[in-house]
């Protein structure tokens, strides 16, 4: 009887797809806790420290780390020290936000003839859902929420260089949104946003570029008021 001879390769298998998702792992947790404040801008993040922490070897970290740099720009990689929280300054928002209003845009033109029935009661659902987290500490739910929203747009639009694009612009933005939050009116104001691209989803009309690129001048206005009221103090 011939004995099968696959074992190795399953083992070997096994280890990689344990050694992936430690990655991944490692590099979500990293990459959350930038975004939340946790690790503050110009913290460095020692590999050895995090491998600790995280009780993994150091690869998984270092490899994190490499492509947070790479993919994000949320830290900078210095040789032999480990790497750096990089410093989200207002003009490298301004900036984000710039090139989103107009590549959020293209892909609510892109998604708009694809968008299904049930996509529209998804997002709907969705900013009910942003709806009841008014009043409340809600930094967090409020990503995950709005990204939900978004992404439902960015997955219709039916390219995936556009969509890659916009996440790690999502991405590089984020500190505004944990921000945004408690702004007084700001949170109501991207409900009534969301519900103006639903009903040009729901027109089909031609119009839902125009209305998602002014929801992105929005918060660019909301960030110029807030950067000239910090130079007038």
């Amino acid at each position: 009887m011939m004995q099968k001879n696959h074992i190795p390769g399953r083992v070997n298998m096994a280890i990689e797809n344990r050694y992936q998702t430690l990655q991944e792992i490692v590099y979500e947790t990293i990459k959350e806790r930038i975004l939340s404040g946790e690790y503050p801008q110009g913290q460095r993040l020692i590999t050895n420290d995090l491998a600790t922490e995280f009780d993994v070897s150091r690869m998984p970290v270092r490899e994190a780390l490499t492509r947070l740099a790479a993919a994000t720009g949320l830290v900078t990689i210095i040789p032999r020290k480990g790497a750096v929280v990089n410093e989200t300054s207002e003009d490298d928002l301004l900036e984000v936000f710039h090139i989103r209003v107009v590549l959020e845009g293209l892909a609510a033109r892109l998604a708009c003839p694809h968008i299904t029935d049930e996509d529209i009661q998804q997002m709907e659902e969705i900013n009910e859902e942003i709806k009841s987290l008014c009043g409340t500490e809600t930094e967090n739910s409020f990503q995950k929420l709005n990204l939900q929203f978004h992404s439902i747009i960015w997955k219709r639009a039916n390219s995936p260089r556009l969509r890659d694009m916009l996440q790690t612009l999502y991405e590089n933005s984020r500190s505004y949104r944990y921000i945004s939050v408690k702004m007084p009116g700001r949170l109501s104001e991207i409900i009534q946003e969301h519900e103006e691209i639903l009903e040009a989803m729901h027109r089909n009309d031609g119009s839902c570029e125009e209305v998602v690129k002014l929801h992105y001048r929005h918060t660019l206005e909301w960030l110029t008021k807030q950067k000239e009221d910090k130079a007038v103090v």
